[in-house]
């Protein structure tokens, strides 16, 4: 039970970390955050597919042949 409890609160601190670090923390901490939540938006981004942008300024002909 105390390991559950262990986890969580790791867990809670390091959202809150991501959160308002760059907000409360002092400076070398908060880059670090900052520089934590640009790599996991950067990661998270980077697992979507990418969709190939329709061009609507192609005619109808030339898709055709």
């Amino acid at each position: 039970m105390r390991w559950k409890l262990f986890v969580e609160f790791c867990f809670t601190v390091l959202i809150i970390y991501l959160i308002a670090g760059d907000l409360f923390l002092p400076q070398p901490y908060r880059s670090s955050s900052k520089q934590l939540k640009t790599n996991l938006n950067h990661f998270i981004v980077s697992l979507l597919p990418r969709k190939a942008i329709i061009n609507f300024d192609t005619k109808l002909d030339d898709l055709n042949s």
